[in-house]
């Protein structure tokens, strides 16, 4: 088991996020010979990082990265990661997990927006809040998560798995506006309130546990359901796009 502790140095004047696509447990098997982006200007690993390696490993599988220090200014942490772990202990910045199909990322903070854009696979968990586009795909795209998992223990910002193609995605508090937007399969579940879940969703399964507020008028309801010892409200649609998907909710109000 090979263990990569990356401790930030400070930034000082600096407030240029860190570019840092390049930390993936799979690039530390070949040593620690990588380089990370301060806006134009490349950064050697140890220039930005007191770097610790502890142990050895042969495969991506056996190797966690631990970040540490000011972390909400790294940007890119795990993309295209595909095995492996990597522990956040503080809060991270955008786009954590970008196309991540494998391993698993802990973010012991908060995390900024576009955390797990289009993920294939793999596992990610936030302890804290996540910020807008969470599990979704790129504007303009047409597909967003397509496997994995993503689960966060706070609360998500606005346009939560937008696109969701496949997957899991939990959020234990609130959501913001326009969650599970133009969904197409996969499971959104919500514990708290939402605004305008699941719009124009073509399939798949959204759960408000808490009330959907603006509730869209163009889902048909058409009965309960039970989840998780809960008992709710079960909407099909949407049906302004011939949608086939679920939604469940614990209490609905529409807009006056």
């Amino acid at each position: 088991m090979m263990r990569v502790t990356l401790a930030m140095k400070p930034m000082g004047r600096w407030s240029i996020p860190i570019e840092a696509e390049s930390i993936v447990p799979a690039n530390f098997l070949s040593g620690t010979d990588l380089s990370v982006w301060r806006g134009n200007r490349e950064l050697g690993i140890e220039e930005a990082f007191s770097v610790l390696v502890e142990g050895d490993a042969d495969r991506a599988e056996d190797v966690e990265v631990v970040l540490s220090g000011e972390t909400a200014r790294l940007k890119r942490i795990g993309e295209y990661m595909d095995a492996g772990k990597i522990t956040v202990l503080g809060d991270i910045g955008m786009h954590c997990g970008n196309f991540m199909s494998g391993g698993a990322i802990e973010i012991q903070g908060n995390a900024d927006g576009w955390l797990g854009r289009e993920m294939a696979g793999g596992m990610i968990i936030c302890r804290g809040n996540a910020a807008d586009y969470c599990a979704s795909g790129y504007r303009g795209g047409r597909k967003g998560m397509t496997g994995g998992s993503v689960e966060v223990f706070g609360r998500a910002g606005d346009f939560l798995a937008e696109n969701l193609a496949g997957g899991t995605v939990v959020v234990h508090g609130d959501a913001g506006d326009m969650p599970g937007a133009e969904m197409r399969g996969g499971t959104l579940i919500i514990h708290g309130d939402c605004t305008r879940p699941a719009a124009n969703m073509k399939d798949g399964a959204c759960y408000v546990y808490g009330t959907a507020r603006w509730m869209l008028p163009t889902f048909r309801k058409v009965g309960t359901a039970q989840q998780d010892g809960r008992t709710l409200i079960r909407f099909t649609g949407d049906v302004a796009n011939r949608g086939k998907g679920n939604l469940f909710v614990g209490n609905y109000e529409y807009l006056d």
